[in-house]
């Protein structure tokens, strides 16, 4: 399955190969600084504090293995760490689908669409763990999808039933008769895991960090 024109994806795994040679002509990076992200009050934030401004809300910080726990069945997942792309550290985007596992696409050199420990993911140093819309109701299908592209390969010059991380997890949605999880992306002519947060609807349940990670805290009430 194809979700864009085959000129399109054959683009990005080229610039994930030659970021130094291509970076002086590419958009300015997407997304938080992870060595200066800063916790704000629920109530004054919004997803573009995120991406814009590296702020998360600060009763939905968690501890790394605590959000991933907590994680809901069908929920999805942005995966950053400090060695991002040059679109930025947010550059994986997964699936939970049992207490256990994870379903994905496992990039360029991976094995294709499988199942993965959700364990795979204390190796990130953030995860954003959001409501795209999957109930219990859904589930079904969203199963059935996984098996039958289990395998899949990862899409690097066009094919038919290939995939990148985000348009694997836009085909499990289609199936459950959802949304798109990712939004295409116009300035980097790709579905960005990041834009998972920019769909309406969409829901940040839990920011899990690190400890390589450093937040700095709230500023204080003032005193009244």
């Amino acid at each position: 399955m194809t979700l864009r024109p085959p000129a399109r994806p054959a683009a990005l795994p080229l610039i994930c190969a030659l970021p130094v040679l291509l970076s002086g002509c590419l958009p300015a990076p997407v997304g938080p600084d992870l060595g200066g992200l800063a916790a704000v009050p629920d109530a004054a934030w919004q997803p573009a504090d995120l991406i814009d401004r590296s702020l998360l809300p600060q009763s939905r910080v968690l501890p790394l293995p605590e959000a991933i726990r907590r994680a809901p069945v069908g929920s999805v997942i942005v995966a950053c760490q400090h060695t991002g792309a040059v679109w930025g550290a947010c550059t994986h985007l997964t699936r939970k689908v049992s207490a256990d596992n994870l379903s994905e696409e496992t990039g360029v050199i991976g094995t294709g669409a499988r199942l993965r420990p959700v364990s795979s993911l204390l190796e990130r140093d953030l995860i954003l763990v959001i409501d795209a819309g999957v109930r219990e109701t859904h589930l079904r299908a969203l199963n059935a999808e996984i098996r039958r592209l289990s395998g899949a390969p990862y899409q690097l010059n066009g094919q038919l039933n290939a995939f990148d991380c985000s348009t694997y997890q836009n085909a499990l949605q289609r199936a459950a008769g959802l949304p798109d999880a990712v939004p295409f992306d116009p300035s980097w002519r790709a579905f960005l895991p990041l834009g998972a947060l920019r769909v309406p609807g969409h829901r940040l349940l839990w920011a899990g960090i690190s400890d390589r990670v450093t937040l700095t805290p709230p500023d204080p009430a003032p005193a009244r």
